[in-house]
């Protein structure tokens, strides 16, 4: 067998897993929209606990067979059920933000049924319901490995008007720069798998959709060397002052925002 037909052989596996998970896919999405209805009943949150593996699961799964666009909505609609967990019950008009959440799947699996490739209607609709649920507040990602830095991160900024996402794996973040629009960037210089300076030079070179976000850098070091133009907006040393200067810094992008 030369190699062109291993490649070949290879492809057509790769083909037939793919269209398994999209023949599976309606039978999960049934799951979560069973888990979504049920929410608002869920006193012990034994129902959350269900749904939130149900959707981890997906994106992992989408993400995996090349489909980047259900992993976004999957990433958006984890955000939203970890705010409303931590903050307010799961009312009405969350539940029918998840069901949007979950339309927009239903959408990817035509789009990728037909193999077209493009799914830019999905991106538009994931910025709408972004600035339909929060219309007055940013939309924010922490990059940082360490839970207990970005606890700290969240109770400071909590009276900001920002929605803050997490993620503590420098890859994982940048795909969800690549293919999710944020208006500022927090970001460790040490995190897992791709460290702070290396998200941002990559996402600086991509060109992509957060070419221009804000980037606010916590480091330990107040003296760093960057290549022209890919440097932080805003440099926050670690240390006494760190949570002021960053609580200032995020004010101030929210202020220019505005504006």
């Amino acid at each position: 067998m030369n190699k062109n037909t291993s490649l070949d052989k290879a492809q057509q596996i790769l083909q037939q897993l793919r269209d398994s998970f999209l023949d599976e896919l309606p039978e999960r999405c049934d799951a979560i929209e069973e888990g979504i209805l049920t929410l608002g009943q869920d006193v012990e949150g034994k129902h959350f606990q269900r749904l939130f593996r149900e959707v981890h699961s997906l994106k992992g799964s989408a993400g995996t067979h090349g489909i980047a666009a259900i992993s976004t909505i999957c990433h958006q609609l984890e955000d939203g059920l970890t705010t409303a967990r931590e903050t307010t019950l799961h009312a009405p008009e969350r539940i029918d933000l998840y069901l949007r959440y979950l339309d927009l799947i239903h959408r990817c699996i035509e789009i990728a049924r037909e193999n077209r490739g493009n799914y830019a209607e999905i991106d538009q609709a994931l910025e709408d319901i972004r600035r339909h649920s929060s219309p007055h507040q940013l939309s924010g990602l922490i990059v940082e490995n360490s839970p207990a830095m970005t606890a700290l991160y969240q109770g400071a900024l909590a009276d900001q008007p920002v929605q803050l996402a997490v993620e503590q794996d420098g890859m994982v973040a940048l795909n969800r720069l690549l293919h999710e629009r944020f208006d500022l960037l927090i970001m460790g210089a040490e995190t897992r798998t791709l460290n702070g300076i290396g998200v941002l030079y990559a996402l600086r070179v991509a060109n992509g959709i957060n070419r221009h976000i804000k980037v606010i850098l916590v480091s330990s070091s107040q003296r760093q060397s960057f290549a022209p133009s890919l440097e932080p907006d805003i440099l926050v040393p670690r240390g006494p002052e760190m949570i002021p200067r960053l609580v200032d810094a995020v004010a101030e992008i929210a202020r220019q925002t505005r504006d």
